[in-house]
């Protein structure tokens, strides 16, 4: 017989009580025993509990570490934000048994996905080979509230004997019909004993942020996983790239594969990284068959590839080194330009239409000497970009082009939570330009994976010029 909601949290509530009682977690590993044990005596708060937002405000926001100086040019802003962080629910379990393997843990990997109406959507898993478990979550900023909104595995139909993929590592992205699409991808690569298994690939799934109605779609992409997907939501298009160099074009409005194969040529696209041009509803991305690496670009009106020689993706001015493409934003700046990233932190801005064809212009470094960014949210004027920088959010000004810290987090949470800041692969700005919403993988003690948190930093007025 099926729990109801209520039963089901106080299932849910007992199990995180009886993960922070002395003695619980018979058979753990050796690896995990010991970090529950770090967990439990710095986690002095009891943040993994909460389910509410503990909200700070400190000077040393804006206090730029001493013991470990930061390179390069940058500002530091003068009134310090209002920060609220929780901890994800429903990490369960929050600790693993059984042999030690690659990454088994909660974390969080994907981009924050947001929709017109303000409302924030990210995802957190397991990262296990078998009977993963991964988590859809939203957060309403109108009534504060982080939820879990769908238990994708169980969507999905996973049980615990499946090898399946471990996470969501795409873009989400909201439709004008509520519509969020997303897919899954591996947290192990698979390998032959996985398909003689069953394991087909990465599953494609739908979920209507209004009414809540959850659709599995299947898998769309035979023997392939989809790392890297954007979705077009005014056209209705998703596209993905697959682990074995494949691509994959999917109409949400028709449900129906546009494309699944690969690109010609014997072209690559480098699977992650994905920019959608809101004007022309093509996909951007890079090819990296062979170097130097170049933009490449999908038109899903015809189903067709193109390789750019001309547009080199830039090198890291410091290092003198090309890398593959990271974050980007999702529509243009005011000044008609995206803005981009590299893995070894080169910045450049990039126009699809210019006057004679798609634009590249360098712009050095993100952060430091070159920091990895997986995505740049922007303001909604288009004036102001946010990421981050490693050890501090950072906001780029597209009309001076200078760099600015907003936030340097990392020791006061220590001391006053015990909670290490880890990767931010998911940020993304509120309608308004008021706040800026981070996916933190993080954890308590030792480490940085374990408990992904959502952190909602308030950008000061006198930080940001209307």
């Amino acid at each position: 017989m099926a729990l109801s909601r209520a039963r089901q949290a106080g299932v849910a509530g007992l199990i995180l009580c009886l993960a922070a009682a002395p003695g619980f977690g018979a058979g753990l590993s050796a690896k995990e025993q010991q970090r529950k044990d770090s967990t439990d005596k710095a986690d002095t708060h009891h943040l993994r509990q909460k389910r509410e937002f503990v909200v700070d405000r400190s000077a040393e926001f804006i206090r730029a570490p001493t013991n470990k100086p930061i390179p390069g040019e940058f500002t530091v802003a003068k009134t310090a934000p209002t920060v609220k962080l929780q901890i994800l629910s429903h990490l369960e379990p929050e600790f693993f048994t059984g042999a030690d393997q690659y990454m088994a843990c909660w974390a969080t990997w994907a981009p924050v996905g947001r929709g017109d109406d303000n409302r924030f959507y990210l995802a957190a898993s397991d990262h296990l080979a078998k009977g993963c478990d991964i988590n859809l979550y939203e957060y309403r900023p109108k009534d504060d509230v982080v939820e879990r909104i769908l238990d994708v595995d169980e969507l999905l139909g996973w049980t615990d004997d499946m090898y399946t993929d471990g996470k969501i590592h795409g873009h989400m992205g909201v439709g004008p019909d509520g519509n969020l699409w997303g897919a899954t991808h591996y947290g192990v690569e698979p390998n032959d004993q996985w398909y003689d298994k069953g394991y087909r690939g990465s599953w494609l799934f739908s979920y209507n942020t209004r009414t809540g109605e959850a659709k599995n779609w299947g898998v769309p992409l035979l023997g392939n996983c989809l790392p890297c997907f954007a979705v077009d939501g005014k056209r209705g298009i998703f596209f993905g790239t697959g682990y074995k160099f494949t691509a994959l074009c999917w109409d949400c409005n028709a449900r129906t594969v546009r494309f699944a194969g690969y690109p010609p040529n014997g072209w690559i696209w480098w699977d992650r990284a994905m920019l959608c041009d809101e004007a022309t509803g093509k996909f951007w991305g890079m090819e990296g068959s062979r170097e130097p690496y170049c933009m490449m670009s999908f038109e899903p009106a015809r189903n067709r590839f193109e390789r750019f020689e001309q547009l080199p993706v830039p090198e890291n001015p410091i290092q003198k080194k090309q890398a593959k493409l990271r974050g980007c934003t999702s529509r243009p700046a005011q000044d008609g330009w995206y803005y981009w990233a590299t893995w070894n932190g080169a910045f450049f801005r990039f126009k699809p239409e210019g006057e004679k064809g798609p634009e590249i212009d360098p712009l050095g470094v993100t952060w430091e000497t070159g920091v990895d960014v997986k995505q740049i949210g922007i303001g909604p004027r288009g004036r102001y970009l946010y990421y981050w920088g490693g050890s501090a959010l950072v906001q780029f000004d597209v009309e001076t082009r200078r760099k600015k810290a907003l936030w340097f987090p990392k020791d006061y949470y220590a001391a006053k939570y015990g909670y290490n800041f880890g990767p931010v692969y998911g940020l993304e700005v509120s309608v308004d330009g008021s706040f800026v919403v981070i996916a933190f993988n993080g954890t308590f003690g030792h480490g940085v994976f374990g408990h992904p948190s959502v952190c909602v930093v308030e950008i000061p007025r006198s930080e940001r010029r209307l």
